[in-house]
């Protein structure tokens, strides 16, 4: 299978600074969305500190055979999301290192949404509430996990979707990197088809263009590139009060 990807991140229309980091890795078929948070904490630094602790462990341990497992081996998981889990691990223990060494940084996190592309075999990582989404036969499907009290509260059935849009609570994180010393990886693996499409983005884009409309730009039949743009001029136009990040792989 071949792998065409793209991305970027933008500053958005309200921000000064840009917290937002991609990581796009084709050698290793590894691809990555960090938003760092915290402002004056310095959300950038933690999101650099993560995309570079991934990078690092996925490069050192792309010989599968002499890997450490610093966290344990979880033998229900591939090799490949066993690596997946460490990196996101260890990425969220040198941010909440990072964090405690000046009184500026205190506070300061990012979430993760990443993926690894192995042949047909695809392994999804996340911590927080950047997004990962595959688009197949039509149908765009989320593959990561919210971690947001509003996705806690719809799981319990306290909200609608439709309220949940608009709740005053609906950017409120309940883990991220950088934010505790343990964070819980939500992982998903499954089998890649051909023409598949997957899209990593922070909340940037996701909370502010609406699905039907992230589906639309996403099989326009454009280049990668061509609708990476579209995206953030979307989020652009629709306002855009947070930094936009977005990556696109097609599995051809």
């Amino acid at each position: 299978m071949s792998i065409e990807s793209s991305g970027r991140s933008d500053v958005g229309c309200i921000r000064t600074n840009n917290e937002d980091r991609v990581l796009l890795a084709p050698p290793l078929g590894f691809y990555a969305v960090c938003d760092g948070m915290g402002g004056h904490q310095r959300g950038d630094l933690a999101a650099e500190v993560a995309v570079s602790a991934l990078k690092q462990y996925m490069e050192a341990s792309a010989d599968r055979f002499e890997i450490t497992w610093p966290f344990g081996y979880q033998y229900e998981l591939s090799i490949d999301a066993n690596r997946m889990n460490t990196a996101i691990k260890l990425a969220n223990r040198l941010v909440w290192r990072t964090s405690e060494k000046q009184l500026e940084y205190a506070g300061m996190g990012t979430t993760i949404a990443a993926i690894l592309v192995e042949g047909d075999h695809l392994v999804a990582g996340n911590v927080g509430d950047s997004r990962i989404y595959r688009v197949r036969a039509g149908a765009l499907e989320q593959l990561s996990v919210d971690d947001t009290i509003i996705a806690s509260m719809l799981q319990r059935g306290l909200l609608t979707g439709e309220t949940s849009r608009k709740h005053p609570m609906r950017n409120v994180l309940t883990q991220a990197a950088g934010s505790q010393e343990n964070v819980e990886v939500h992982l998903h693996e499954s089998t890649l088809e051909l023409a598949d499409m997957l899209l990593l983005c922070s909340d940037g884009l996701h909370g502010v263009v609406e699905e039907d409309e992230i589906s639309g730009i996403l099989q326009t039949g454009q280049t990668e590139e061509r609708k990476v743009s579209q995206l953030i001029e979307a989020a652009r136009a629709a306002g855009a009060p947070d930094n936009i990040s977005a990556i696109i792989v097609t599995i051809g």
